[in-house]
């Protein structure tokens, strides 16, 4: 008795010494969480960037009364915020599932996922800035507080192939992120394998102009592998009532200040294609309405606060178009990629000759059919879409990236601005229906103020490399 009683209290004050309110070890489903959720980015972010700063460029929005003459394409400090959400939250814990699963041939899943958002996140930045910290970045903790930059050639080659390497290792026999851990695919395996091919595939299409060799090279990796080809296995973001639509917010706090009207480009396209979808993206004038004549109006980009131009807008807005009230909404999703997408991505391949597996118009009725279909319980009706298809061909690079441009409205204003960057299309124009100056337009998001002071040596490198830190600089892939 008096040897084992020792024992076993030595064995129950370990046992009290323990805290059960600070684990020694993080679940990496809480990070992954984390790392999804932020990478969405905040509110004020979205407002900022997302919605006044690039949804503007891209014309889906307007700002009713205009903008400073030649601030037409200034942005605020919405995109520095966003760089620092991405790298600091999203990026960093993506990378720190990736650290605790390593080696772990039970956790596969959760490492491949982890990385494949990863990816993603960092093909988001590259394309809005360029060269960017990439290789060296997220090493804070090993004490590498000054990353190099990347080129954006090496950065996009080391996405397709890592992408790659993670669609391959997901294995459906082993364990994932439990339900609600996942909020894009609850943990579905197959699902994330969809997403990192078509990322594979939008990724290979972004370079088809300086590297189309290597385009066409991963198109035939991905001939025989799963991609997103419905709307069931779109990648959305599930906003709810807890995490509510950033536009949702937006729009009910009352502090849009007039900068999120549709915009006279956007609508004047739908209405002289006679696209149904007006009808989900827009809602009728008031003064429409109250004449007995309903009907869409936009607010022109592109003009200054001072033009007498406003003259001829009613100053309560009655004359313009609210936004849809299918986006305004808390629970409306966040679209990261979706089927739609991916057919205007295969139908371009096709019209290429670098896919075969359908005609380049099948997958571009497809994708006009899918986009029509992604707005539940709205009014678009079998037979509007067969009526539509019906004068849609024949199929152009023009008429695939303006159908996409429609399907990204409101929604994925980042990938509009790539792909106008990268095609030209669609043809946006100003108030008197001129070709937009090109020379004004940003062709990249300039670098953080921050990056030139705590880490110098490398951003002037960057700007060695790249060129200089200013919004006329091109990417890369930016030959158009």
């Amino acid at each position: 008795m008096l040897l084992v009683v020792p024992f076993s209290c030595k064995e129950s004050m370990d046992e009290l010494n323990v805290n059960p309110n600070s684990p020694t070890n993080t679940n990496p489903d809480y990070l992954f969480t984390f790392s999804v959720v932020k990478g969405m980015g905040s509110y004020i972010t979205n407002a900022n960037f997302n919605y006044w700063t690039v949804m503007n460029w891209d014309m889906y929005f307007a700002t009713l009364g205009g903008v400073d003459a030649g601030k037409e394409y200034d942005s605020n400090d919405g995109k520095d915020a966003w760089w620092n959400e991405v790298y600091a939250q999203g990026l960093m814990n993506a990378r720190e599932v990736q650290n605790l699963t390593n080696g772990d041939a039970y956790l596969i899943n959760k490492n491949a996922i982890a990385k494949i958002w990863e990816c993603y996140l960092f093909s988001q930045l590259t394309d809005a800035f360029g060269d960017i910290p990439y290789s060296q970045a997220l090493n804070g903790k090993n004490l590498n507080l000054s990353p190099a930059y990347d080129r954006q050639s090496t950065i996009y080659t080391s996405l397709l192939s890592e992408l790659k390497n993670a669609s391959a290792a997901l294995d459906v026999s082993k364990p994932t992120f439990a339900g609600n851990s996942d909020p894009i695919f609850k943990g579905s395996v197959i699902k994330w394998k969809q997403f990192a091919n078509s990322l594979r595939l939008r990724l290979a299409m972004r370079i088809s102009n300086v590297v189309p060799a290597q385009t066409q090279q991963v198109l035939t990796e991905l001939v025989n592998q799963p991609l997103l080809l419905t709307n069931s296995d779109n990648a959305y973001f599930p906003y709810n009532g807890e995490i509510r639509n950033p536009l949702f917010d937006l729009i009910n706090s009352g502090q849009s200040g007039g900068r999120t009207y549709p915009s006279k480009y956007l609508i004047d396209l739908l209405k002289n294609t006679n696209d149904p979808r007006i009808s989900v993206f827009a809602q009728y004038t008031t003064e429409s309405l109250i004449i007995g004549f309903p009907d869409y109006e936009g607010v022109p980009n592109l003009v200054p606060s001072g033009s007498s131009i406003w003259n001829n807008y009613n100053s309560d807005a009655s004359d313009v178009s609210k936004i849809g009230t299918w986006f305004l909404r808390q629970d409306a999703p966040g679209v990261i990629m979706s089927a739609a997408e991916v057919n205007f991505l295969l139908a371009e391949a096709a019209l290429n000759g670098w896919w075969s597996l359908n005609s380049a118009q099948q997958y571009y009725f497809e994708g006009i059919s899918l986009s029509m279909n992604s707005y539940p319980n709205s009014s678009i009706t079998s037979t509007q879409i067969a009526n539509y298809l019906s004068v849609c061909f024949p199929v152009t690079l023009e008429r695939i990236i303006t159908q996409k441009f429609v399907s990204y409205a409101f929604q994925n204003g980042l990938e509009s601005y790539s792909e106008f960057r990268r095609t030209g299309y669609p043809v946006l124009t100003d108030y008197s229906n001129n070709s937009i100056n090109l020379v004004n337009f940003p062709n990249r998001l300039t670098y953080p103020a921050k990056e030139a002071s705590l880490n110098g040596n490398n951003y002037n490198q960057a700007i060695i490399q790249q060129g200089p830190d200013v919004p006329a600089t091109k990417v890369w892939w930016d030959v158009n």
